[in-house]
Formats: structure tokens, C-alpha cells, sequence
């Protein structure tokens, strides 16, 4: 039951993002941002690639002691065929350690993302 929830809300996710013009690759890697910052491992596993998870689950840890929020998403997708594409985005992780504030600006990554069997995943970085 749990896992049909999941997978509506986030089939119901990508289809209001690809209705407001964003490409499906370009959503997934929005989910898979807040799926890291809300630590929400069973999500965040469920966006990603086989051969990429256990990098995401390390980018996980690092965040699992610190509050984390995100500001300012937005991705864009560069698609290279109908089952690859490259995504940018714009915005920052603000992680809070103790009282201070550490900003990882998320400009200087370009995620891997390939359509699976239908599901757009992200598959490196």
C-alpha cells in the first residue's frame, strides 16, 4: 500500500511538473533534490539508478546529521535522445551544523538522468 502511495504521489509529481512545461528528467532530479534534503531514503532509492544508488545513499549520509532545506530549485534538462538527457540546476542546499549555516551551491553539478522502462532515473553525476 505504502509503495502505491509512493508511486503516485510521485507519478502525480512528474505529471504537474511536465504540464508546467519541465521536462520529466528535469523533475526527477527536482524529487531526487528533495528527497535528499528531507532524507528520505526509500524516495531517494527510488529515483535513482541500480548503479548509482549507493553514491546517492553516501550524499545521503553526509547530510543525516545536519538540518537541511533547499532554496531556490530549478533544473533544466538537455536531452541527448528520447532515453538520455543531462540536468543543470540552479538553487542551493542550506545545511545547518550547530548555529551555523553552509551553503552547497547545486550550479556546479550535471546530473546523468536515462528513461528506464518509462521512469526517467538518475543515474550519475
Amino acid at each position: 500500500m505504502a509503495a502505491r502511495l509512493l508511486a503516485g504521489s510521485l507519478l502525480a509529481g512528474l505529471l504537474a511538473a511536465c504540464s508546467s512545461g519541465k521536462h520529466p528528467a528535469a523533475a526527477v532530479v527536482e524529487a531526487y533534490m528533495q528527497a535528499l534534503v528531507d532524507k528520505d531514503e526509500p524516495r531517494l532509492t527510488s529515483l535513482t539508478c541500480e548503479s548509482f544508488e549507493s553514491d546517492a545513499l553516501l550524499e545521503l549520509d553526509a547530510f543525516g546529521m545536519v538540518k537541511t532545506h533547499l532554496e531556490d530549485l530549478d533544473c533544466q534538462a538537455d536531452v541527448s535522445g528520447k532515453n538520455d538527457a543531462s540536468v543543470t540546476c540552479q538553487g542551493q542546499i542550506i545545511a545547518t551544523y550547530g548555529a551555523e549555516d553552509q551553503t552547497f551551491d547545486l550550479s556546479d553539478r550535471t546530473y546523468q538522468v536515462k528513461n528506464q522502462g518509462g521512469d526517467w532515473l538518475v543515474c550519475g553525476q
